[in-house]
């Protein structure tokens, strides 16, 4: 089964995923901390991500969240399939979690120390 927001997000004219280094850094972070539910503290230094970086993610269709029965929110769910994929070809293409470190990265790394 196709996932709708990928499609949406990557095929309307041509096949084009933009993600700023943010993004890729975000990504690749969830998907070493292994892309599930726990946002917890771990090697991947998961609780530097901020949630605002999530939602673009949403929006392509790359991470997804859990809804309750009234179809809101109510927590993350992990990498999609096409996450999961787009964060292989970030590390085919040579991108890390270290080279993909923005300034305002590096300053809640600096503050979480």
């Amino acid at each position: 089964m196709a996932n709708a927001a990928f499609t949406e997000a990557t095929t309307g004219v041509a096949f084009v995923l933009t993600l700023s280094k943010r993004q890729c850094n975000t990504l690749l972070r969830l998907r070493q901390h292994g892309g599930g539910t726990s946002l917890q503290p771990g090697p991947a230094n998961i609780n530097i991500v901020q949630v605002d970086n999530l939602n673009p993610l949403k929006l392509r269709g790359l991470v997804s969240w859990a809804h309750d029965s009234k179809g809101n929110p109510c927590g993350f769910q992990g990498l999609t399939k096409a996450g999961e994929l787009t964060a292989d070809l970030l590390a085919e293409a040579g991108m890390t979690i270290e080279n993909t470190n923005t300034l305002s990265v590096m300053k809640r790394l600096e503050r979480c120390k």
